[in-house]
């Protein structure tokens, strides 16, 4: 354009009209067209354009106040809270499930928001404090000597040396570039440190007790070293990934293909979700590496067009989060579990047909995913999921401060043509929607329980329970005894960690490692630093890597000495250390290990058989009433031997404590029943009616009970007590079969005819565990009484041998032993 002059020159003016007088210009533009080279020709057209912006290109230019703009975000606030309300609605009318839950809004709110809230600002302190001192390392010059060097060539010894080690002196076209490299290797040197760090926090190391193994104990520190390491260079790989991501965002027409590309980037995570987790093998180890991931996404939706785009963005990404939250992660499982079935049955098909026969069972890993989709792992994967998700959330205005604090070095609001005065709405907007998103989560949460039937609020209070009752100052640093055996391997160390404040600052701070790493190379490449030939590398490099170990160290014995995280029970964990046997207390035979008298006293009295005999006698009913969510489907299959070898223990089949050499003295001990004699034919007949009858009453039972628990009352009608409810239908299942059948003429169960009956049919009685209590003792007695005038009037002279001798060889065994047995216990 060397020679050329424009011969016109139009002067584009914008304006806001304030009120019918005042005009205020929001923006002046300058264009220059039809060119040419005549020099000796000084003559151009002046054109001057006044135009008033409407109510979208206003917020567009951020030609409103602060007050309104925050308006205008709270609005959304409230649309997308409305619209989770909605969902609920919908979610709540179209239900499955017999007894719904109610919707708890403080309930959740308690439970979510202030571990994750404490968490959080508890992880800001040392990101703050690095970040602050890499600030100041880089760019104190512009808060204490802007006006005698506001260049920064005198800011202490990283640029009185040389820019690189080939110069004899400062080239200043240099000086801001190699300026801007070294931030870069500061944030660098910032992300490993901390990537190291908290790989030692999520991985804890194994401690060696007095007769461990060695050659067990080496090869757990060898691979506690290698989940360390692949954690380390998994976070390092996606980070890679992720300044592909930010590099793809400066792409001309990315802003205008936003959509497609939010919706392309949602797509992406969901398949890298999975490859991440088969590579880390461990939830809680894949929940920041891909939570960064969520976190660039949010960064680059900056790149839209205009303001109200990227508003609109985040419209479509709530929408889309709804949809990946209830239905694409639970329902994740199943179908790749459907895929695997698919691909396996096709293989199978392929073989067959080129004649080789495969013949196997199901893949175990579809068994696997069929089984699990009715267990917890559901549910803790979906709430894993929101918890990335409010990190996200809270993390965001905070990495936008950052940006801004290192525009000139990161470059990514100018790339993004985003002024450096426009970028306080975008923090404004990130800072305002949070209480708005918070409380949407807690509807989408309610919804969950009623879509799914999960029981996400009882996890979260027995997390809650587990983390205030911990044994340790840090959770996860618990024995590994202490994780859930009947959760999935992948899905246990996130659950010991209870989704606490510890969880949340744990990951909070490997993101921020993340993020960082990101935009460390973003500094160092877009100022074409060579880090190798820059004499200050190393002095970068040890002096952040002290601040931060250095950070580190302080306050973590800071923490320990406010008692931040004090365990609450502290004083009372003697209980850990109670034996199981029943045999003497040796463990409190030296004056040391007593922690006081009062609690060898509690010791003993907990191991007293007469305390566990009362115990067992009092809670008879609730024991029994809590065995059906206690064997549960999982655990069954979990513990079957176990459980197998105690039934038959407790049927007297079988002795597993006697060895092959007790076996003649187990003979003895052993009743003895005789041969089993053949059933006749109208025996065996009457056997299957028996077990039919016992079937169909069985079926019945599971039936209405929903039915008998919704006619619970809120009081004891016997002594009006409100304490350990029962309900007890006053007519027995057996005599409503029996007239259902009479009436309706049939043997079929129709479900909700017989409902339809019961509840016609059945009356009910509230009454409490203590009143039950006290009528069996009532019946037990009145029973005692009656055998006592029967033995008064004579009734023992009867002659056994008369009634003996109608009996098989297997009834008289049984009779004996039944007989012997009440001769000792009287």
């Amino acid at each position: 354009t060397i020679g050329c002059f424009p011969r016109r020159v139009t002067l584009d003016i914008s304006y806001y009209q304030v009120d019918a007088d005042v005009k205020r210009i929001v923006e002046a533009s300058v264009y220059y067209d039809r060119f040419d080279k005549d020099e000796s020709s000084d003559e151009y057209e002046l054109v001057v354009k006044f135009h008033a912006l409407n109510y979208q290109e206003l917020v567009i230019k951020f030609a409103f106040s602060h007050g309104l703009f925050m308006a205008i975000f709270s609005q959304i606030g409230v649309c997308t809270v409305v619209a989770a309300l909605f969902y609920w609605i919908v979610v709540r009318l179209t239900t499955n499930l017999e007894q719904p839950p109610r919707l708890r809004l403080m309930s959740f709110l308690v439970l979510t928001v202030p571990p994750a809230l404490k968490g959080f600002v508890l992880a800001l302190v040392p990101i703050i404090i690095n970040t602050t001192s890499v600030y100041f390392l880089m760019k104190g010059y512009l808060v204490l000597s802007q006006v005698s060097d506001p260049d920064g060539r005198n800011w202490l010894f990283l640029s009185r040396t040389r820019l690189e080690y080939s110069d004899v002196t400062i080239d200043p076209d240099l000086l801001q570039p190699t300026q801007q490299g070294r931030a870069g290797l500061a944030f660098l040197s910032m992300s490993i440190t901390a990537l190291l760090l908290t790989a030692q926090v999520f991985i804890p190391k194994v401690e060696g007790g007095a007769g461990a193994d060695e050659k067990e104990l080496a090869y757990k520190r060898g691979l506690v070293g290698w989940k360390r390491s692949n954690l380390v260079c998994s976070s390092i790989v996606m980070s890679l990934f992720l300044v592909i991501i930010v590099e793809w965002s400066f792409w001309s027409s990315f802003g205008t293909y936003i959509w497609e590309a939010i919706i392309l980037m949602k797509i992406l995570s969901i398949i890298l979700g999975n490859v991440v987790d088969k590579q880390l093998g461990d939830a809680l180890l894949s929940g920041p590496v891909m939570t960064a991931m969520g976190m660039i996404q949010g960064i680059v939706t900056m790149s839209a067009n205009d303001f109200m785009d990227f508003l609109l963005s985040y419209i479509v990404g709530f929408g889309f989060m709804v949809m990946e939250r209830m239905y694409i992660n639970p329902l994740q499982s199943k179908f790749f579990a459907w895929l695997t079935s698919l691909t396996v049955a096709l293989a199978r098909k392929v073989r067959r047909l080129a004649g080789r026969d495969d013949i196997g069972s199901d893949s175990p890993s579809v068994q696997v995913q069929e089984r699990n989709s009715e267990t917890v792992e559901p549910l803790l994967e979906s709430y894993a999921s929101y918890s990335c998700d409010i990190i996200t959330l809270l993390y965001t205005p905070f990495i936008m401060v950052v940006i801004l604090a290192f525009r000139d070095e990161v470059e990514i609001t100018k790339l993004y043509g985003i002024k450096e005065a426009d970028m306080e709405y975008y923090v404004l907007f990130a800072l305002a929607i949070i209480p708005f998103q918070i409380l949407a989560d807690i509807f989408l949460h309610n919804s969950l329980e009623l879509l799914h039937g999960w029981k996400m609020f009882e996890y979260l209070e027995y997390c809650n329970s587990r983390f205030i009752q911990r044994e340790s100052l840090w959770k996860g640093f618990e024995a590994e005894s202490t994780l859930d055996d009947c959760i999935e391997e992948s899905l246990r160390s996130i659950d010991q960690h209870c989704f606490s404040s510890q969880y949340y600052m744990l990951n909070t701070i490997h993101i921020n490692a993340m993020v960082y790493f990101v935009l460390g190379i973003e500094m160092i490449s877009r100022a074409e630093h060579n880090i190798f030939a820059d004499p200050a590398t190393v002095p970068i490099i040890v002096i952040v890597t002290l601040t931060a170990l250095g950070s580190k160290l302080i306050l973590v014995a800071l923490a320990r000495l406010v008692g931040l995280w004090r365990i609450k029970h502290e004083k009372k964990r003697w209980h850990a250390n109670v034996l199981d046997s029943e045999g003497p207390l040796d463990q409190w035979n030296g004056a040391e290990e007593i922690p006081s008298h009062s609690h060898y006293q509690m010791e003993k009295q907990i191991t007293d058989e007469t305390f566990r005999y009362k115990f067992l006698n009092y809670n008879r009913s609730w024991l029994v009433n809590q065995l059906p969510s206690m064997i549960t489907p999982r655990a069954t299959q979990r513990s079957r031997p176990q459980m197998i070898n105690s039934l038959a223990r407790i049927l007297g089949q079988i002795r597993t404590d006697l060895s092959d050499s007790d076996s003649d003295e187990s003979d003895d001990i052993m009743p003895d029943f005789g041969e089993a004699q053949p059933m006749s034919a109208p025996t065996r007949s009457m056997a299957r009616l028996w077990i039919n009858r016992a079937q169909r009453l069985l079926r019945l039972r599971r039936l209405v009970e929903p039915l008998v628990e919704q006619a619970r009352g809120t009081s004891c009608q016997v002594c009006l007590s409100r304490n350990l409810l029962q309900v007890e239908p006053l007519h027995s299942l057996e005599s409503i079969d029996q007239q259902f059948m009479d009436e309706y003429r049939t043997n079929e169960i129709d479900q909700v005819l017989f409902k339809k009956f019961y509840q016609r049919t059945q009356s009910y009685q509230t009454i409490c565990l203590r009143c039950i209590k006290a009528r069996n003792r009532k019946e037990r007695d009145g029973i005692a009484l009656d055998e006592v005038c029967e033995d008064r009037e004579g009734t023992s002279d009867v002659d056994g041998a008369q009634l003996s001798s109608h009996m098989s060889r297997s009834s008289e065994a049984i009779m004996t032993n039944w007989y012997q047995q009440a001769r000792r216990r009287v």
